[in-house]
């Protein structure tokens, strides 16, 4: 499959996504998630990933601005966090001005909260507005992907957000969502801070039959099966090492041998019960300098 790290997916409503992306969870703000933006696009990523709740959004424009890259070149991804379920304009709007941007290209609710359908809903406004130019959700099942038709959304999601990786490859929900045409993206797609799955003894030899290290052979996984991927890391090396998947390709046995180590080991919050999370442990919103 020859893939290249501009390469891109269309959407269901004709935008272009890259395959590749930063994800900036738990991304410090200030310089730290300034210069991880800078050093990604430096080294050739298109795609950047960011939420209300990481309260980074300000630095990560900062970075973008100071890219020299031009905006319409830049794949910019942000999320509704609960407290702005009520009014969505205004959480985008805000999103916006901290990012300094006129727009983001992708603009995803990030959990199935109570109340997600009526929120999705005014996401089609925003979407028909053009202060987004795709939309979709972060940590939808199957089943809630189905209530937002039932409450009479219009718009199929672009984009489906979910915790996908060796250990927990969501084969169902991404059959369901490609037979759809929601493209299916990876968050932690290398298992998780403090988790991470490149030292399982299972990719040992993979890794040494095309001398790869075990992160590409994941995030190339990933990509060869059409799923979008948002690797995070502040650290320069890892951000170059991340983006270096286009010089092998995955046999097909490969493919299957690392989609076997699936055991459904969901390292994250369970959708099913976002609500019923007890609020010290939600995050808290810091304004960012």
């Amino acid at each position: 499959m020859k893939l290249s790290i501009d390469s891109t997916v269309t959407l269901n409503n004709g935008v272009k996504m890259p395959l590749l992306g930063l994800g900036l969870f738990r991304t410090p703000s200030g310089e730290v998630a300034r210069q991880a933006v800078r050093c990604a696009i430096e080294y050739g990523y298109r795609m950047l990933d960011t939420a209300r709740v990481y309260c980074n959004e300000r630095s990560v424009g900062r970075g973008i601005a100071d890219s020299g890259i031009s905006r319409d070149k830049i794949f910019v991804t942000t999320k509704l966090w609960q407290t702005d379920w009520d009014n969505p304009r205004k959480g985008l709007l805000d999103s916006l001005e901290r990012l300094g941007l006129d727009y983001v290209d992708l603009f995803l609710l990030h959990w199935p909260f109570k109340g997600y359908e009526k929120a999705y809903l005014e996401l089609e406004k925003l979407q028909q507005e053009g202060l987004c130019r795709a939309i979709g959700v972060s940590n939808f099942r199957i089943h809630h992907l189905q209530a937002l038709e039932k409450a009479g959304a219009k718009t199929v999601p672009q984009v489906n957000q979910m915790e996908i990786h060796p250990v927990n490859t969501e084969e169902e929900l991404c059959t369901w969502c490609r037979q759809r045409n929601i493209l299916m993206e990876a968050y932690s797609p290398l298992g998780g801070e403090g988790r991470l799955l490149v030292g399982d003894p299972r990719l040992i030899g993979i890794c040494d039959y095309y001398k790869v290290k075990a992160s590409q052979a994941i995030l190339r996984w990933d990509i060869q099966r059409g799923i979008a991927v948002i690797p995070k890391s502040v650290r320069p090396e890892r951000i170059l090492l991340n983006s270096q998947l286009y010089d092998f390709d995955l046999s097909p046995q490969d493919l299957e041998i690392i989609s076997d180590m699936n055991s459904n080991e969901r390292r994250n919050y369970d959708p099913d019960k976002i609500d019923s999370r007890p609020k010290e442990l939600c995050p808290k919103l810091i304004e960012e300098q």
